[in-house]
């Protein structure tokens, strides 16, 4: 298995797996891993090589089999994976098709249309890497799903997340106490990960209301950075079975004869375009991604607010809306202000706006 890569957009770990089992969790990032980068393609695997991949100590039966991998696609499409296009909100599945084979003991799968951006044409730095190995070797389904996140924040080593939102996305039962998810959820984490990341968890905590005792507000997690570069050829083992267009070798000189002066381009660009920038401009660029984010708030809320689940995060949604929209106000009126009237005083407000967080 080795060298075998899951890469996929960071999107996809917005997304809770909800009641994912690990072995389940397995078998679907064997299957992201086969079906990167192959667009919408159908593509098939045969039983023994996905039991070989997912390193399975149990030995189902044909017909155990065929269901465990058909429990993969039903919990996917009780998902609901949502996109937001202008003002509409679109529902869909993660997979066009989705079909087994007892008999001959085959998967066949293919990416929805709607989909294959997450495993495809990945955009410079939004994207997730990891070894497929390493995460198969994980033994908890929690500790999985937070080192698909660790790895989005490789190369930072730190990542906070309100508690609400982790429950979520570690699809933590909402009848756990901290002292629950200390011993069934951040345990785990720390033994399988904390020696070889250097793994620290720390509580964060704060009032309810602002009155009465202080509780657990979220988690600040600090790890051992990973570079992180976008990488044409990384060595990763080839296991597609459908001939390439050029030879590999040939692929390959190219490839690697290209990519230094692309990167070099980039890392160059960045602090001339950086130092251009005037406050007007950041402060239009923060309005556009103010309003993108309010649009997004707003479709996820409307999506989402009927779902008893996800009602503590959900509730939350609407504050998130107008925060952002009084932000919006005080940089709106820095913006359209003359330059003779812009003191000190209002640039130092503008910048703190500018780097706000909501």
């Amino acid at each position: 298995m080795k060298n075998k890569i899951v890469k996929y957009d960071n999107d996809f770990n917005t997304v809770g797996l909800r009641g994912f089992t690990a072995e389940e969790l397995d078998l679907l990032m064997t299957i992201l891993h086969r079906v990167r980068n192959r667009e919408i393609e159908e593509i098939k695997f045969s039983y023994y090589d996905l039991k070989q991949l997912i390193k399975s100590e149990k030995k189902p039966t044909i017909e155990q089999f065929s269901k465990s991998i058909m429990n993969i696609n039903k919990k996917l499409l009780a998902l609901n994976f949502t996109l937001v296009e202008n003002d509409e909100i679109i529902q869909f599945a993660l997979f066009k098709e989705f079909r087994t084979s007892s008999k001959k003991q085959i998967l066949t799968v293919s990416v929805s249309e709607r989909f294959k951006f997450l495993l495809n044409d990945f955009d410079p730095g939004k994207w997730t890497r990891f070894e497929l190995e390493e995460f198969v070797d994980l033994k908890s389904s929690y500790t999985k799903e937070f080192y698909r996140r660790m790895k989005q924040f490789r190369s930072t080593g730190f990542w906070k997340c309100g508690i609400e939102e982790f429950r979520n996305l570690l699809d933590i039962p909402e009848k756990y106490r901290i002292t629950d998810i200390d011993a069934w959820v951040l345990k785990p984490i720390q033994k399988e990960l904390g020696e070889k990341y250097n793994l620290k968890i720390e509580k964060k905590y704060g009032f309810s209301g602002g009155r009465g005792r202080s509780r657990v507000t979220g988690f600040e997690f600090k790890f051992s950075t990973e570079k992180k570069v976008d990488i044409v050829v990384d060595n990763e083992e080839e296991d597609n079975p459908i001939p390439l267009s050029k030879p590999r070798k040939q692929k390959k000189k190219e490839e690697i004869k290209v990519v230094p002066e692309i990167k070099s381009k980039i890392i160059e660009a960045i602090p001339k375009q950086e130092k251009e920038k005037t406050l007007r401009e950041k402060i239009k660029a923060k309005l556009e991604d103010n309003n993108m984010e309010i649009v997004k708030l707003k479709a996820m809320y409307e999506g989402l607010k009927g779902n008893v689940q996800l009602k503590k995060m959900t509730d939350q949604y609407p504050g998130k809306i107008q925060k952002i929209k009084d932000i919006n106000m005080q940089l709106e009126a820095i913006f359209e202000a003359d330059e003779e009237n812009l003191t000190q005083e209002i640039i130092e407000l503008a910048e703190e706006l500018l780097v706000s967080k909501v």
